[in-house]
């Protein structure tokens, strides 16, 4: 329950609407009210004989009034169902953009941590089992018990004694509630995680539709979703069989109290001591209770399915980020900015994984390009990462202009660094919208200019519809060498100091990476750039390469310098040229060559 009340802030600016949606309950169930007793002070004694005038009197009477009481249910019943659900769609919409947001500030290590789709189903199942607490549980809350308490307090009108047996079929039934809602929570928490497989399975295998199609494993994924599916199934089906048990059980205990209530005041009414009418208004009131207490039951079964599923979307909100601002934070945007990087003695490991960084030190200055080049784990990848800031160093510090990056304003760090990753990253939607992602306000003619620079515009206006084309999901509807033009075009229109390349050109034909290599030289000039190299040939004329071994910096020179000295360096460059004259796999190659320096 705990969960379900710190939902209560999201639902505060909204008190004036649900007051509204209050006042349209609570004149709804006093109109119910007002039917019963129009039903026995009227319908009664018209039915009970008496002149045809009076009764068709009384029978036009009663049409009336019966028909104003509708219309002005009608009328409060669309009040309080648009309201509330208004109120409710309204906070699902703040909280849901307050996880996204939440998103956004966490750091890269939470993600790498969890799965895209563990991620997806608290945006989307956790988000939807809140619906029914914000929505019709705010109407249950309000209207049913109201109702419980005008309906118990007609049955104490029309006939106290009878009304004691409210008193036998409360207690049982509150006793059964309170069992089940234990119950609904534990089995709600439990579908809650099988949904957010489920979603993480669907996710993997839509992205990875090509190597299933490639591989022929169709046969193979469906057993395999099956299995996912069945357990999904089971897990739903547990808190229906709960709702099922429950339901048939509060109607059985409403039956057993109308049926006594029937027996005891039919023997009243034989003897002359109770109106026919009066048992039968009565008898309307407590079936009445019955589907208030059905109702509240429901609402109990809402609030733990809720409070599971908020618990889970509270531990995202929790989740604090690893990296953040510190107070009054350096505003990079207030200063030149000269891309002057310095690592001073920096360790570095992931979470409570072995220490991957050992006492790195290197000086980047403005306007130089500096590679980094080494087998994979070496440490090339971390080491970049760092430099936006994306994690912080264990021991030591990074610089950039002589300022810690701990000290420094993310947001205004970032906004001068440009990165072109070895896969390119991009968003469906036009061919215009991604090169002006960095720079939103871009204007087209900027655009074209970044593109032209790139070697994009030829073929970008070579599309059906030139900038506006939509490229499909990541890009998918361009080659591998256009979309690494249009992240480079991105990189050129926000005009960044500090350039990141995670070489882009390995898996690209000669003709697309003649056109990709001509643009990054063009990108890289006057900005200082940190390269990760995957292939030697590319990394030929940085102004210095750090060989990396281990974490640790093996060898630090210019491309001959290095191959002169025959270390490190000479080792892997030899073992590429070999990979390549005799179109062995370099990976299966670097894999090797690991288990040999291991």
């Amino acid at each position: 329950m705990d969960n379900v009340k710190r939902l209560l802030p999201y639902v505060r600016p909204h008190l004036q609407a649900l007051l509204l949606g209050a006042i349209c309950m609570v004149l709804s169930a006093v109109l119910g009210g007002v039917f019963v007793l129009l039903a026995k002070d009227v319908l009664g004694p018209m039915l009970n004989g008496g002149p045809a005038a009076e009764r068709l009197y009384k029978l036009d009477y009663f049409t009336i009034l019966v028909l104003a009481v509708s219309l002005l249910r009608m009328v409060t019943d669309y009040g309080q169902t648009y309201i509330t659900q208004r109120t409710g769609q309204r906070v699902l919409a703040r909280l849901r953009l307050d996880l996204f947001s939440h998103f956004q500030a966490l750091s890269v290590g939470f993600f790498e941590q969890r799965r895209t789709g563990e991620i997806l189903s608290r945006m989307t199942n956790d988000l939807g089992a809140l619906q029914s607490i914000l929505t019709l549980a705010v109407v249950t809350t309000i209207s049913s018990p109201l109702r419980l308490v005008i309906y118990i307090g007609l049955m104490v009108h029309f006939n106290w004694r009878l009304s004691l047996f409210v008193l036998v079929v409360l207690p049982p039934v509150a006793l059964l509630i309170s069992a089940t809602g234990r119950r609904i929570k534990v089995a709600t928490t439990s579908l809650q995680r099988r949904l957010a497989e489920l979603t993480n399975y669907l996710q993997e295998r839509v992205a990875a539709m090509r190597l299933i199609q490639t591989f022929g494993t169709k046969d193979y994924e469906i057993q395999l979703f099956e299995q996912v599916n069945h357990e999904t199934f089971r897990s739903t089906m547990k808190p229906i069989r709960i709702q099922a048990v429950l339901s048939p059980a509060i109607e059985f205990t409403g039956m057993l109290g109308v049926l006594l209530s029937l027996w005891f005041g039919g023997r009243d009414v034989i003897a002359g001591h109770m109106q026919s009418e009066a048992l039968l208004t009565f008898l309307f009131s407590m079936q009445q209770v019955a589907m208030q207490v059905k109702s509240i039951s429901g609402l109990n079964l809402m609030v733990r399915q809720a409070d599971a599923a908020a618990a889970r979307l509270f531990e995202i909100l929790d989740t604090k980020p690893e990296v953040c601002d510190v107070p009054d934070a350096i505003d990079l945007s207030q200063r030149e900015v000269r891309g002057h990087i310095v690592f001073d003695d920096v360790y570095f490991s992931y979470q409570t994984g072995p220490e991957v960084l050992h006492g790195i030190s290197f000086e980047i200055k403005p306007d130089e390009v500096v590679a980094l080049a080494g087998l994979s784990g070496s440490g090339k990848t971390t080491i970049s990462a760092l430099v936006p800031r994306l994690y912080d160093p264990t021991k030591g510090k990074v610089l950039v202009d002589g300022h810690d990056l701990r000290d420094v304003s993310m947001a205004s760090l970032r906004a001068h660094i440009g990165a072109v990753p070895q896969e390119t990253i991009l968003f469906h939607g036009t061919i215009r919208d991604n090169i002006a992602y960095g720079r939103p306000q871009a204007t087209l003619e900027q655009i074209v200019e970044a593109a032209r620079r790139a070697n994009a515009d030829d073929f970008i206006r070579a599309q059906p519809e030139g900038y506006d084309t939509q490229i499909g999901e990541r890009g998918g509807r361009l080659s591998g060498g256009q979309r690494q033009r249009i992240a480079i075009a991105r990189a050129f229109l926000r005009d960044p100091r500090i350039l990141i390349l995670d070489e882009a050109t390995s898996s690209l034909d000669a003709e697309s990476e003649s056109k990709v290599q001509e643009a990054l030289a063009k990108l890289m000039e006057g900005r200082t750039t940190l390269i990760i190299a995957h292939r030697f040939s590319t990394i030929q004329h940085a102004d210095r390469i750090l060989v990396l071994d281990n974490g640790c910096i093996a060898e630090s020179g210019k491309h001959e310098e290095l191959l002169q000295q025959r270390g490190r360096y000479y080792s892997l460059y030899q073992m590429q040229a070999f990979a390549s004259r005799h179109g062995v796999n370099e990976q299966a190659l670097d894999g090797e060559a690991k288990d040999s320096a291991a």
